[in-house]
């Protein structure tokens, strides 16, 4: 998203009316005048240095919007020709016409979609294999427990006593989790990681291996989870670090469990409630 740069503040001057006449014969008294807060000029900039360093914020910007979007099917800077990649983006910015014609358009995007779906089972099998080897090795070691369904956890602080309680059957859960979170591939890579200070809020609209480390830890507790992608996003691509059938690691700290904030009412602005947390179905 590109910034929208607002001036900055006006100077305030801060200007006292002069008193009221004394009724005696004499001149009327003034009160002190207080001068006005001068604002330091801002230096004036090269125009040339401003249309370098606008032109990479532009292309930083746009790149990680690419990024972002394009990652999730698999694309990477691997797969791009750079200078071709740059005339094309520059025509398509002036509005242009461009070089090749909309049928070869077509078909080398089409082709790009058969390459990448093709490598995407490649990387599917091999992350498979590398997940369950991982997980193996890591289920030996000393301090880490394996549930039922798959979850390895490790715990690095106990916590209380207070856990997750289930509602009556028929009742609605609006149970909040505030966490502290980060995540991680088995390659040590860094993905994802909860804002430093106060706790995020999460819900169990999650992927099961979050649900069941959720529904089971206590307050004030922090796991270690080891996640096989069964119990993370399987198949799905989530995005250009997260490939399918990642296995993954993450640290969590239950903070609090409380109820969740009621729903704005019907017909007031809408107020967007932070999703909070990683996992996120």
């Amino acid at each position: 998203m590109i910034r929208k740069f607002i001036p900055g503040a006006l100077a305030l001057g801060l200007i006292a009316t002069s008193s009221a006449q004394k009724p005696a014969a004499g001149p009327a008294k003034t009160e002190a005048t207080t001068p006005p807060i001068e604002v330091p000029a801002k230096p004036k900039l090269d125009p040339a240095v401003i249309k370098a360093d606008s032109s990479y914020a532009l292309g930083f910007r746009t790149g990680s919007t690419f990024a972002q979007q394009f990652g999730r099917f698999g694309v990477s800077a691997a797969d791009i020709q750079e200078e071709n990649f740059l005339k094309g983006f520059m025509v398509a910015v002036k509005g242009d016409k461009p070089e090749l014609e909309e049928a070869k358009l077509q078909a080398a995007m089409q082709a790009l979609g058969d390459l990448l779906q093709a490598r995407e089972k490649e990387t599917a099998a091999a992350n498979l294999q590398a997940g369950k080897k991982f997980l193996e090795e890591n289920g030996k070691r000393e301090g880490v427990i394996t549930t039922k369904s798959g979850l390895q956890y490790e715990i690095l602080a106990k916590g209380g006593d207070v856990k997750y309680v289930a509602p009556k059957e028929g009742a609605e859960d609006n149970k909040q989790f505030m966490v502290h979170y980060k995540g991680t591939l088995i390659s040590g890579k860094q993905f994802d990681a909860s804002p430093e200070g106060e706790p995020v809020p999460m819900t169990l609209q999650v992927v099961e291996g979050f649900k069941e480390a959720l529904t089971t830890m206590p307050v004030g507790s922090k796991w270690k989870l080891f996640m096989p992608s069964s119990l993370a996003y399987g198949e799905e691509r989530r995005s250009a670090d997260i490939a399918p059938n990642s296995a993954l690691i993450f640290e969590l700290e239950l903070v609090k469990i409380q109820d969740a904030p009621p729903a704005p009412a019907a017909g007031g602005l809408p107020f967007p409630m932070p999703q909070g947390g990683p996992g996120g179905k």
